[in-house]
């Protein structure tokens, strides 16, 4: 399904780019009447009437420039740095009731990377400083912002690049001996789509607290409607433990519901929140974002110890939620922004966490200043 909606935003981003830049009629700009002359009566040529498809164009890409001033540049260059909190939890219940949690970080909390945006598609890549630089701990972006609406594809993967942050429900031996150690058998794997709608954008402008390819001239604020879908593998090799999580005899001490080789999770969700731009002085805009969300999960997992496959279908409740400070002065911006995701699926015995709090620093240039047709 990602393949398919990846392919679909390139073609959409090709169609949308070539109708943004081919110079859409602002929504304050008013139709003039024709007046009547004497050569009103002659027949007048036969009127093409525009194809359905150009006229959603027009209103997807419709603003008040009142509010938003549209970008007067072709292409985007951007450096982003982003600091990670993430915080991967498994958690297992035996049959007595008794929980075991274990909490993982990543090694490294620090990304950097280049971005490069044309007209209304982003195309963003990011390594992780502590990984060597190779492809083994990356993330990709491409992001497609229309003042309507927007999707965003998020692809994340972090092999053997976690540590033991805290553990919970074994003795306190092993909680000291465990705290921090690496481990090399986690491993995680993650696809994220996002598919939103603005209820109020010709007046609120998204892009311009997160793309940059628009400024917010008034403060303004909208509902936000989205769609998402996300496909996450976690795979953990408990053989890898430190040996405190092991008897005497080589025996883990995880319970049954803990000795998982991989889990695959599939979630559907609809959020709906809210999102306002504030400016508060020239060229300088704060925007805050929170969406709940409720979602479906589809998820499968392989239980070692009992040699089978167990499935779970089940209703979820996440949270989306962003901040951006954004200076951005047509040629040049920089700015920060702020991002939390929760990805939470659960059972009766066996329960995954997925939180995800990032910090971004970027900025860059606008080049290659679009043609002026003269309306």
């Amino acid at each position: 399904m990602y393949r398919f909606l990846h392919i679909a935003v390139l073609l959409l981003a090709g169609m949308l780019a070539k109708a943004y830049d081919g110079g859409f009629v602002d929504a304050n700009i008013a139709a003039g009447t024709d007046s009547v002359r004497a050569d009103s009566l002659l027949p007048r040529p036969a009127v093409r009437k525009k194809n359905p498809l150009l006229r959603l164009l027009d209103k997807a890409l419709e603003v008040d420039t009142n509010y938003i001033e549209r970008n007067k540049f072709n292409v985007t260059l951007m450096t982003r740095s982003d600091w990670r909190f993430k915080q991967i939890r498994l958690s297992g219940t035996d049959d007595d009731g008794r929980t075991q949690s274990l909490y993982f970080r990543p090694h490294s909390q620090v990304t950097i990377g280049p971005y490069v945006g044309y007209s209304l598609l982003f195309l963003g890549w990011t390594v992780d400083l502590g990984s060597n630089l190779t492809t083994n701990n990356s993330n990709l972006y491409i992001s497609l912002y229309a003042p309507m609406f927007g999707i965003d594809y998020y692809y994340e993967n972090d092999i053997d690049g976690y540590k033991i942050q805290h553990i919970e429900g074994f003795d306190h031996e092993v909680v000291e001996n465990s705290k921090y150690q690496p481990f090399p058998g986690l491993s995680t794997n993650m696809k994220y789509i996002h598919v939103y709608y603005i209820f109020n954008h010709r007046h609120f402008s998204y892009p311009a607290a997160y793309s940059q390819s628009t400024v917010q001239r008034r403060s303004s604020g909208a509902m936000i409607l989205g769609y998402n879908y996300s496909r996450q593998i976690i795979s953990f090799n408990y053989n890898l433990l430190p040996k405190s999580f092991f008897d005497i005899d080589g025996n883990p001490i995880l319970n049954d519901a803990l000795q998982v080789r991989q889990a695959r999770y599939t979630n559907h969700s609809i959020s709906l929140g809210y999102t306002y731009n504030w400016v508060f002085a020239r060229n300088f805009l704060f925007n805050v974002s929170a969406s709940p969300a409720i979602g479906y999960n589809f998820t499968r997992g392989e239980n070692l110890t009992h040699d089978k496959i167990y499935r779970l279908r089940n209703l979820n409740f996440d949270f989306i939620g962003k901040l951006g400070f954004v200076w951005n002065s047509q040629r040049l911006f920089a700015g920060w922004a702020f991002t939390a995701h929760t990805y939470t699926y659960k059972k009766s015995t066996f329960s995954c966490l997925n939180l995800l709090l990032s910090g971004q620093i970027y900025a860059g240039v606008n080049i290659w200043r679009k043609k002026n047709k003269g309306k």
